[in-house]
């Protein structure tokens, strides 16, 4: 049994491989907004309008923190479509010194970006205009974050090193593809990332360019639309149809769908990458209609798993991505 369910993996991935290559579609998006967090007490200070972004920690004589704030609008994509690589890439234009790491963390919480432009090298920022976010406020003047410097998930979506001027790109994770998928899964999520430099380290800010000036940061995805059915021939009418995973990649659950014609009974497993069993989502009488399931990634590692839905002679596979 075991080689049997290793060997239709393999099958089922080559067809997964060779669709793709034909399925598969990319848009490249430019901000829909973008910001400055420049930490201060009053949360007096913003760049809604201005050329830059900051992230990092200023010199000796002022050491205070920066954060960027940036958001693409991904609803070109169309919903229920599978996202499966995503890359951010923005020009690093001016920093004080040396390699750093600046991270990507995905924010929890809605934000602004209004008038206010700093002026000169935009670096100390500019008084905030009604609707901007500042260091205390999502939207000045009135509605605060939850936590000074904004809300946003503590593990970092991706990571890369930052030295002199020039473009830098974030290559895709498992993470960042999972932030775009639940984007393009649920609009009223996304809130975009906030950009964090070596905050632990004096003279680490750099400046990035924003939306409103000449090069603008672009976030490239790749995603295969909902019309192309991988596992199933869409013109045959099916008796057993195993349907969307939803998330997918997923952190903790993941919801799997599937369809029968007439009542029969029912096997539905998961399986990682060699072919294990790893859990039985249900097994018996079912009715005719649509059913649903629920997988829990528990103290499962991450990586690629197989749903296994087996009906008479019928068997229907799908694959599913957990994140850590």
């Amino acid at each position: 049994m075991k080689l049997l369910i290793l060997s239709v993996i393999a099958s089922f991935l080559t067809c997964v491989i060779a669709m793709s290559a034909v399925a598969q579609s990319e848009v490249t998006l430019e901000p829909s907004k973008d910001n400055t967090l420049y930490e201060d007490a009053l949360g007096s200070f913003s760049n809604g309008a201005g050329n830059h972004m900051f992230a990092g920690r200023t010199n000796e004589s002022n050491n205070f923190l920066r954060r960027a704030l940036v958001h693409f609008d991904v609803s070109q994509i169309p919903a229920g479509s599978t996202v499966n690589d995503v890359e951010l890439t923005m020009r690093m234009s001016r920093a004080i010194s040396g390699a750093h790491t600046i991270a990507l963390h995905r924010v929890s919480a809605d934000w602004g970006e209004s008038t206010s432009d700093a002026p000169g090298q935009e670096g100390q920022g500019a008084a905030a205009a009604a609707g901007d976010a500042t260091w205390i406020h999502a939207f000045s003047p009135s509605s605060n974050w939850q936590t000074p410097g904004g809300d946003f998930e503590p593990s970092p979506s991706a990571t890369t090193s930052v030295a002199g001027s020039g473009n830098y790109t974030w290559t895709s994770t498992a993470e960042l593809v999972s932030d775009v998928q639940q984007w393009v899964d649920n609009a009223s999520s996304n809130f975009g990332w906030i950009v964090i430099g070596a905050e632990d380290i004096a003279t680490s800010a750099k400046r990035f360019d924003t939306r409103e000036s000449t090069s603008p940061p672009r976030l490239r995805i790749q995603y295969q639309p909902p019309n192309v059915a991988i596992e199933e021939d869409a013109e045959v009418p099916q008796l057993v149809s195993l349907r969307s995973t939803y998330p997918n990649p997923f952190r903790q659950t993941t919801t799997v769908e599937y369809e029968l014609s007439e009542p029969r009974n029912v096997t539905l497993e998961v399986y990682d990458t060699l072919g294990r069993l790893v859990g039985t989502l249900t097994d018996g009488f079912h009715s005719a209609g649509k059913h649903v399931a629920v997988l829990s990634a528990g103290d499962l590692p991450a990586g690629v798993y197989f749903f296994r839905l087996e009906s008479g002679d019928t068997t229907r596979y799908r694959q599913v991505v957990l994140t850590r």
